[in-house]
Formats: structure tokens, C-alpha cells, sequence
């Protein structure tokens, strides 16, 4: 019983402090674009503004980074004052900021319609404001720089973020270090597991171990990318469907150095969906609630250091 004591004791005074050294700090940012509706859709214009208020809230709370030559400054963006920094940074867009988002706690969008002059005559022009709160955390030296996207194709390994209905879903994946990798579908209603495929190996059901350094590609049954020893794996394929006439949906790419305890995951219950797949010879990925995945995002981003999530925002549009 003295033992038991003795270990418990430990045991959370370890976890204390592992906590402890994670710093969560609220920060507020806001952002305007103007629409242009012949280029985009709305909802494009507020992710786009969504993305900078991000920005500028991180910034806020951890300072600008500024590059001269080969030297990185982080400067306070109240009194100005530079402090140069060796640690690693993440980027958004092509701004390189030194946080990383735990949680979006409010957003708010506002539409104004302006009268401006374009050659010579007076147009309406739609801006679009962004305000945004949410808790963050400043990057250290121990994040992971992964390479991580998505692509329609296999016969050129390129970024690809705009697909149709009917386009297959690949993902190119590459790290530093050893580790495991785990990547969900988010509709906003509910979170498909796509990896670790829904038959893995004994032992590899919570993740997929990755080798540092190592090209991967997921998501096809060609034998070049079959990871395992088993020569007749049959790994999941996708082929991504629309709901509307264009959907916006988010791929979240979970990478973590030590082996990481995966959701409680269901059976789709999308009983008319199901059917038609299942007629097909098709089965729908394992998936949780939208919700209670940006929860468990949320806490394992609390309680470690040693995890990287990449998102990746995808379009599938119904061809017409």
C-alpha cells in the first residue's frame, strides 16, 4: 500500500508539472478583407479573414517575428522592441507566427458596403470584419516542423485543396522524428477517422507508427504504398461526395512523438448513406461527434507537448 502511495504521489507530481510547463493564454485579433464575388464564394472571404484575425490574435499574445538576413527577432508589438529567438515558428498563410491555437473561444463577422471610385465610377465594395477570441499556447523548441497535404491525384505529388465530388483523397505525409500519426475528416457535424485504417495490424490500432524522415502516402492500395508486412493489407480508399453544391470541410492531421490514445469512435449513423455504400461493396469510416473531437483536440493540446496538428480546409463542389 506504501508503494501504491508512493507511486500515485509521483506520478502526479509528474503530471503537474508536465502541465505546468504548458502556458494557455487568451488573446483577442481582428481582421477585414474585401469580398470579391466574382473570385470567391462568402464563405471562402470569411475563412480567408477568419485566418489573418488568427494571426494578428497570435501575434498580440506572442509578438511578430521579424526576419533580417539569417537572424529571427520577435518584436513586441506594443513598445516595439526586438529580441532575437532561435526557437522554431509555425506558419499560417505565409505569416510565420510564434503560437499555436488550442481552441477558438467567439467569432464575429461583420459585412460593410462601401461607395469607392474605380476608374471613375462609383462601385459598392463588400468588406468583411473578423474579431476573434481564443486560447493559444507560445511554440518551443520542441515543436515538430511535419510536412503534411492533400492530393487528388498520384501522378504529380502536388498540394491540392479544391476537389469535386468524385475525386479520390490522397495525403502526403513527412517527419522529422519518429512517431504516430492519426488523420480525421471534420463535416462540422461529425469527424471521420481516416487513418489508422479501419483494419490495422495487431498492435497499430491507435495509430499509425511513422519513421522519421520516410515519404508517405495514404490512402491507396497500390503496392509501392503498402507500410506494413503483410503484402495483401488492403489499406481504406476515399472518394470524396458533397452534401451541397459546394462543401468546406477540414482534414486534421494528428502527429505526436509518443503513442497517443485515440477517441471513442462509432459506426456512421447515416443509415440511408449506409445502405447505399454498403450496397456498393463500400464501408464508411469509424467517426465522433464533431463537437466531442474539437474536445479531445483541445485537451491533449493541454496536457502535451510532443503533438502537432496540422488542418488542412478542403472544398468538394458538385460538378455540373
Amino acid at each position: 500500500m506504501k508503494k501504491f502511495s508512493l507511486f500515485l504521489i509521483i506520478y502526479l507530481i509528474s503530471f503537474w508539472s508536465v502541465a505546468q510547463e504548458i502556458k494557455i493564454v487568451k488573446t483577442s485579433g481582428k481582421s477585414q478583407v474585401q469580398w470579391y464575388p466574382e473570385r470567391e464564394s462568402m464563405t471562402q472571404a470569411k475563412e480567408k479573414a477568419l485566418e489573418l484575425a488568427k494571426i494578428n490574435a497570435l501575434e498580440n499574445a506572442f509578438g511578430t517575428l521579424v526576419m533580417q538576413g539569417n537572424t529571427v527577432y520577435i518584436e513586441n508589438k506594443e513598445t516595439g522592441q526586438k529580441v532575437e529567438t532561435k526557437t522554431t515558428f509555425k506558419m499560417i498563410g505565409n505569416t510565420a507566427v510564434k503560437g499555436e491555437i488550442i481552441q477558438v473561444l467567439k467569432t464575429n463577422y461583420k459585412e460593410t458596403v462601401r461607395k469607392e471610385k474605380i476608374k471613375r465610377k462609383k462601385v459598392d465594395i463588400t468588406y468583411i470584419d473578423c474579431e476573434i477570441t481564443l486560447e493559444a499556447k507560445e511554440i518551443t523548441d520542441s515543436n515538430i516542423e511535419i510536412q503534411s497535404y492533400t492530393l487528388n491525384t498520384l501522378d504529380m505529388i502536388k498540394p491540392v485543396t479544391d476537389f469535386y465530388e468524385g475525386d479520390d483523397l490522397f495525403l502526403y505525409f513527412r517527419s522529422p522524428v519518429n512517431g504516430y500519426l492519426a488523420v480525421y475528416l471534420d463535416d462540422g457535424q461529425q469527424a471521420q477517422c481516416l487513418l489508422p485504417y479501419r483494419k490495422m495490424p495487431a498492435g497499430m490500432e491507435e495509430a499509425m507508427p511513422i519513421v522519421a524522415d520516410k515519404e508517405y502516402i495514404f490512402f491507396s492500395d497500390k503496392p509501392q504504398f503498402n507500410y506494413f508486412n503483410d503484402d495483401f493489407f488492403a489499406e481504406d480508399i476515399y472518394t470524396l461526395v458533397a452534401s451541397s453544391e459546394k462543401d468546406i470541410n477540414r482534414i486534421y492531421v494528428v502527429f505526436s512523438k509518443q503513442l497517443l490514445n485515440k477517441p471513442i469512435l462509432n459506426r456512421d449513423n447515416n443509415n440511408k448513406l449506409l445502405v447505399e455504400f454498403e450496397n456498393n461493396n463500400y464501408e464508411l469510416p469509424r467517426v465522433i461527434n464533431s463537437d466531442a473531437f474539437q474536445e479531445w483536440l483541445i485537451k491533449i493540446q493541454q496536457i502535451r507537448n510532443d503533438i502537432k496538428i496540422t488542418n488542412i480546409l478542403i472544398s468538394i463542389e458538385k460538378k455540373k
